[in-house]
């Protein structure tokens, strides 16, 4: 299942990204791939490939009246025909669009700015081309209608969608997450590379996803200049309740100390043209610097997060060639918002986001 929410300056690439599917897709796959495309000026789409002869060809089989593919009714109701057409036991989901991980649309000013109808450099989910709608990624995970038993994984074809906040309300919805902890490029995965791994089950996905996300690091590492930027992570979803407690012992009651941090004692990703500074901090920087004089702690910690969740991770050296590079020793492959009482609007809004409860959560 494939969900562009392309009404915006992504659509070229989105076009793209559908033509090298079709180049890359053969019958030995033994699937079905179908995809919702909703592009500026044209009624939204759902299709699929088949094969005409030797030639694999669009089949369109809807078309709909204007829809904001960034309302989260728009996308349960598409996911939901998707699976009546092509009843299955096994889905995977990749999403695509502009995105702001965690942060909510317009949760101040400086959020705003954050998701401005960018240059198409990188992709940021679910903005059109007015800038006004915009989907809260609580209301997106609530609305994707399967669950890890289903749902194999989601692909993430946008910015900083590898946020602890984000993965922690999508953590009963599919078995792996792949998606980038920073700014995505415009042109998206390599979807010709990339197709034939989408196909596995079981410890075999594992090792399929894995060789997803090098593919998607190899071919980014690879270009020159301003197209040679990335970072990816593939998230093991069981692991994500542990993860919470984990990280519950080490925050618990901290809520106040942590307003005052200092905003660069901590790491956080570097951007291209966001402008995001300082709101996506690493999530194993941050728990290193919560842990000082309990080493067994982050020890744990750190085993746990790296063994257990992140199951791949992979940055472009440099990350850009005007930023600096991701260190590999500060890198865990998921951010993280620190509250501090810097950002007032967004630290209130940050509250209302489940993985927040590390700070005050009960726990026996």
């Amino acid at each position: 299942m494939v969900y562009l929410a392309g009404d915006n300056n992504l659509s070229g690439h989105m076009q793209k990204n559908i033509s090298s599917m079709m180049s890359a897709w053969k019958e030995s796959y033994n699937a079905n791939i179908v995809i919702y495309f909703d592009a500026p000026n044209a009624a939204p789409e759902l299709y699929t490939f088949r094969f005409k002869g030797k030639e694999v060809e669009k089949q369109v089989l809807k078309t709909y009246e204007e829809m904001d593919s960034a309302d989260p009714e728009v996308l349960k109701k598409i996911l939901n025909e998707m699976q009546d057409l092509y009843p299955s036991d096994s889905y995977g989901l990749i999403l695509g669009s502009h995105a702001s991980g965690w942060i909510p649309s317009g949760a101040s000013g400086r959020s705003n700015r954050m998701l401005h109808a960018e240059p198409v450099l990188t992709r940021s989910f679910g903005k059109d081309y007015t800038g006004s709608n915009e989907m809260d990624t609580r209301d997106m995970a609530k609305a994707i209608p399967f669950n890890k038993e289903n749902l194999e994984f989601i692909l993430f074809d946008a910015c900083l969608m590898s946020s602890i906040e984000v993965l922690y309300d999508l953590r009963d919805k599919a078995k792996y997450v792949i998606a980038s902890p920073a700014e995505l490029p415009a042109p998206g995965f390599p979807y010709a590379r990339v197709m034939p791994y989408f196909w596995g089950k079981g410890t075999d996905l594992e090792k399929d996803l894995v060789k997803v996300c090098d593919e998607f690091w190899y071919y980014y590492n690879n270009l020159d200049d301003s197209g040679r930027f990335g970072t990816i992570a593939l998230i093991k979803m069981e692991g994500m309740d542990h993860l919470f407690d984990l990280t519950c012992e080490i925050l618990q009651g901290k809520k106040e100390y942590v307003a005052d941090i200092y905003q660069k004692a901590v790491y956080s990703y570097p951007v291209v043209e966001y402008r995001k500074t300082n709101m996506f901090f690493d999530l194993g920087e941050y728990m290193k610097n919560m842990t000082v004089g309990k080493e067994e702690l982050y020890k744990e910690y750190r085993d746990f997060l790296d063994n257990q969740v992140v199951i791949y991770k992979n940055a472009t050296n440099p990350f850009h060639y005007d930023t600096e590079e991701v260190p590999e020793e500060k890198f865990s492959g998921i951010a993280t918002y620190i509250p501090l009482s810097i950002w007032p609007t967004e630290t209130n809004a940050y509250w209302g986001f489940s993985w927040s409860g590390v700070y005050d959560a009960v726990t026996e």
